[in-house]
């Protein structure tokens, strides 16, 4: 009689999967087990497809499962490779939890000594590079602007003279490829400093440094899952909170897929839970596959989680991570302001025309889904006609990022909002517009170069003929950057970027979507406005440390204005930001990100999409009129 035989193999191809076959005389109810556990891909009745992370995350049952009903296991020698370093990464999260030794700055110095990397750290970059070395695979917090990618640099460097890896594959926003090239000139000797290569039509080519976007990653899978399987590879997510949406979304399920290829991990981002708890989930799952649950406390994933768990997230997971606070990098604090301008005249009856049509169509309560659906537009129209009424009657630009993409506002040609359009668009300026030339034209007669924030590609369009004389710059989400884009293509983010910093041109237009990461304008401007404003707090903070970062000259003031039409949409986004960035420093337990984060009493402000129920409570309030 033939003995009951589970064969468990691991697949060939990406994403990273296990096949567990069985045959004939293993129990219907051993194979149901299975199936519930493991899925239904593949062949049901006899073989199962599994993903590894389903696999690694819940393989418990099995050994009891296999006593209980005497079936034997024939493991390929590739898969329990895999069961093993499972294995021994929970020991490892344990040991760590339990007491993480650092290495000391003298440590570091000599892991350091005689390789490549030759820049100056400071001490607490000496303190985080520690840190990291002392773990397998580590997580840098640091705020936006204290060195994050110097830090990485030097522990790959580190990690390679030991002999661990030899190539590094950083996975980030295409803003963030500018601090890649040009910080791999300051960390190392330019005769054998690595090649950094950006992944281009699938072919890394001699890369030992290779970026890659999150919106090509799964595209490029297989070529990027090749690559690092080709030699020892430091695998590193930059703006990790990119992937926070873990399995729920395209850029988190192939991240958390590239996870098991790498020899080490390692996670950056200045914002890594910029809603709640459960954002750590996805980052801590890709740096410790299938852990993250039994690392962060049960009571701070509940949905409304009370402040002393969010507290405990941070002392449950320290020695997982490095910080470096705001305070620690000796900058001078930035002058912040929000500039309040009227709502008169057609521009006023216009927002109050359709801010009432909103109130009368809606049921104003948080029971009817389907009313929720459409607050997405509902914001997106309120920000156009707070700011800039023209937009209305446009919609969105093709170059919009996906959650701003909206057609014209639908209006009954001969209401009264309709005339009122037909009349604004040819008698009135938006006063923000107004006021915005005065301030850029008053910085630039003083030789201050200013950096506009809209979320609105239209806005920067309109705001690049205004300022024509001023030479402008722009960079969003339709500007590719070099590599990237069409070949003959007149506009690279590279190229704007460089005539900002370097020649006659005094301002610089973009989008927070497209640069509130990785691009460091500290040395050439001090100056931010922000001509409209939404409700996401986490684009908020990255956007202001694009100008108040390490390396500052002390004394240099960093001026910030937000502009706020009054009685509008800009109040309720200035109130939710407060209280989003509030809890985002209360995450790690660190008030100085507070205190960077919003201006003095009810000087505050930021975000995009209604994604949080307190933001539609807001919202339905300012629809009722109530402030």
């Amino acid at each position: 009689m033939t003995a009951p035989l589970l064969t468990l193999v691991l697949g060939e191809g990406a994403p990273p999967f296990a096949i567990a076959t069985r045959n004939a005389a293993v129990p219907e109810v051993f194979w149901d087990r299975l199936r519930v556990e493991w899925g239904y891909a593949g062949d049901p009745a006899r073989s199962v497809r599994v993903p590894m992370a389903r696999f690694r995350a819940n393989l418990g049952w099995l050994r009891s499962a296999c006593e209980q009903h005497e079936v034997s296991l024939d493991w390929d020698l590739k898969l329990k490779d895999v069961v093993r370093q499972s294995i021994e990464e929970r020991r490892q999260v344990e040991a760590l939890l339990d007491k993480a030794v650092p290495l000391e700055p003298h440590e570091v110095r000599a892991r350091l000594a005689d390789t490549r990397f030759n820049r100056d750290l400071r001490d607490f970059q000496l303190r985080d590079v520690g840190r990291l070395l002392a773990l397998p695979h580590g997580a840098n917090f640091s705020v936006p602007g204290a060195g994050k990618t110097t830090v990485a640099y030097a522990v790959y460097e580190a990690e390679r003279v030991a002999g661990k890896v030899s190539q590094m594959l950083v996975v980030a926003p295409l803003s963030a490829f500018d601090a890649w090239r040009s910080e791999i000139t300051e960390c190392f000797d330019a005769a054998d400093a690595p090649k950094v290569r950006v992944l281009t039509d699938g072919d890394p080519g001699d890369a030992e440094v290779l970026l890659v976007n999150y919106h090509r990653l799964a595209g490029n899978f297989e070529t990027v899952v090749r690559w690092v399987a080709q030699a020892p590879t430091l695998t590193l997510l930059d703006e990790a909170h990119r992937m926070k949406a873990g399995r729920n979304g395209q850029h988190g399920s192939a991240c958390l897929d590239l996870a098991f290829g790498a020899v080490r991990r390692d996670i950056l981002t200045g914002t890594p839970a910029p809603q709640a708890p459960n954002d750590f989930l996805a980052l801590l799952d890709f740096l410790w596959p299938g852990q993250a649950r039994r690392l962060i406390p049960r009571a701070a994933l509940a949905s409304r989680p009370s402040t002393e768990a969010v507290h405990d997230v941070a002392r449950a997971i320290r020695p997982l991570f490095v910080r470096t606070r705001k305070q620690e990098l000796g900058l001078t604090p930035p002058r912040l302001r929000v500039e309040s301008v009227p709502l008169e005249g057609l521009h006023r009856d216009i927002y109050l025309a359709l801010r009432d049509q909103y109130a009368g169509e809606m049921k104003v309560n948080m029971t009817d889904r389907v009313e929720l659906g459409r607050m997405g537009a509902v914001v997106m129209y309120l920000l156009e006609a707070a700011t800039n009424p023209f937009l209305l009657a446009t919609g969105s630009s093709v170059d919009d990022a996906p959650e701003f993409r909206h057609p014209p506002l639908s209006v009954e040609p001969g209401s009264r909002l309709w005339d009122l359009l037909q009349r604004y668009n040819q008698y009135e300026t938006p006063t923000k517009f107004v006021r915005l030339a005065q301030m850029v034209k008053a910085n630039a007669e003083m030789g201050r170069k200013t950096l506009v924030w809209s979320n609105f590609v239209r806005n920067l369009h309109m705001l690049e003929r205004m300022f024509r004389g001023l030479n402008p710059a722009m960079i969003y989400g339709g500007v590719p950057s070099e590599g990237n884009g069409p070949p003959g293509n007149g506009r690279t983010r590279e190229q704007e970027l460089r005539r900002f910093r370097h020649d006659d041109c005094m301002v610089l237009l973009a989008n927070p979507a497209a640069m509130s990461e990785g691009v460091s304008l500290h040395m050439t401007c001090h100056d931010a406005i922000y001509l409209d404003r939404t409700f996401n707090a986490g684009q908020y903070l990255q956007s202001i440390d694009r100008i108040h970062r390490l390396g500052l000259d002390p004394g240099v003031e960093t001026r910030l204005t937000f502009l706020a039409t009054a009685d509008t949409i800009d109040d309720v986004v200035n109130d939710r930001i407060k209280i989003k960035a509030t809890a985002l420093g209360n995450m790690l337990n660190d008030p100085d990100l507070v205190a960077m984060a919003l201006p003095d009493s009810d000087e505050e402000g930021y975000g995009a999409t209604i994604d949080d129920e307190a933001d539609v409570q807001a919202l339905f309030a300012h629809l009722r009129g109530e402030r």
